[in-house]
C-alpha cells in the first residue's frame, strides 16, 4: 500500500513538472510553435568562368515546395521549384555574370505553408575569370629525342595539378597541319617535318569540381628543329 501511494505521488509530481516545463516553453515562444522547413541536402558550389553552378539534392522534408538561392549580399535571388530536380535527383542552378572574386551564396527551403528553413551558407566560393586566365602558362620544352628520320619525342617540364592536358600542333612531312593532346609530360610525334616550329598550349581546371576549362591566352612557339 505504501508503495502504491509513493508511486502515485511520483507520477503526480512528474506530470506537474512536465506541464510546468511545457508552459515555460510556450511562454518563451509566445504560445506559438516555431516550424522550420527541412534543409537541402548535399549542397555544393562548382565554380567556372565568371559563373557558378550550385547543386543540391532534395530535402528529406516531403513538404518542401521550393528553394530560394541568394547571392550578391542577398541582393539577388532566384526561386527553384522542388519539382525542378533533374533525372539524377540533383538540382542544378547556374548563376552567370559574376565578378572575379570570392563569393558567398545562401539557399533556403520553403514548405507548403510558407515556413522557411534556417538557411545554408556557402562561403569563400572562388569565381575565376580574366585575372586567373592571364596567370596561366604553357608547359616548357625541356628536351627532345629523335627516333628514325621523322619521329621525335618531346619532354616538357611539369606544371601544377590544375593542368589537365596540353595540345601540340605541328607540320607533317606532307605539309599538313596536325595536332595531338597529351596528359603526361612527354609526347611522341610521327612524320614530323624537320625545320618547322611546333606550338604548345596548355589547358587547366582551377578546381577538380570546376565546370569550365581554361587555356592559356595563346600557344607558345617552340624552337625549330
Amino acid at each position: 500500500m505504501k508503495f502504491r501511494f509513493a508511486y502515485f505521488i511520483f507520477l503526480f509530481v512528474f506530470a506537474a513538472g512536465c506541464e510546468k516545463d511545457q508552459y515555460k516553453y510556450k511562454k518563451f515562444i509566445n504560445n506559438t510553435e516555431i516550424v522550420y522547413a527541412g534543409l537541402a541536402e548535399n549542397l555544393v558550389a562548382r565554380s567556372g568562368r565568371l559563373r557558378v553552378q550550385l547543386e543540391w539534392t532534395k530535402s528529406i522534408d516531403p513538404k518542401v515546395v521550393s528553394y530560394i538561392v541568394y547571392w550578391n549580399n542577398n541582393r539577388d535571388s532566384a526561386t527553384i521549384p522542388a519539382s525542378a530536380t533533374q533525372a539524377d535527383g540533383v538540382y542544378r542552378y547556374l548563376i552567370s555574370g559574376l565578378p572575379e572574386y570570392t563569393q558567398a551564396f545562401k539557399i533556403i527551403a520553403v514548405n507548403d505553408r510558407g515556413y522557411r528553413s534556417i538557411g545554408q551558407d556557402l562561403n569563400g566560393v572562388k569565381i575565376f575569370g580574366p585575372f586567373y586566365n592571364s596567370s596561366l602558362i604553357n608547359q616548357k620544352l625541356n628536351s627532345r629525342r629523335y627516333f628514325g628520320t621523322d619521329s621525335v619525342r618531346l619532354y616538357f617540364g611539369k606544371l601544377d595539378s590544375t593542368r589537365i592536358f596540353s595540345k601540340l600542333q605541328y607540320y607533317k612531312n606532307d605539309n599538313t597541319l596536325d595536332s595531338v593532346t597529351f596528359l603526361s609530360d612527354s609526347v611522341t610525334i610521327k612524320s614530323f617535318k624537320l625545320g618547322t616550329k611546333p606550338t604548345v598550349q596548355s589547358y587547366f581546371k582551377p578546381a577538380s569540381t570546376a565546370i569550365d576549362t581554361f587555356k592559356t591566352l595563346q600557344p607558345d612557339s617552340l624552337t625549330a628543329f
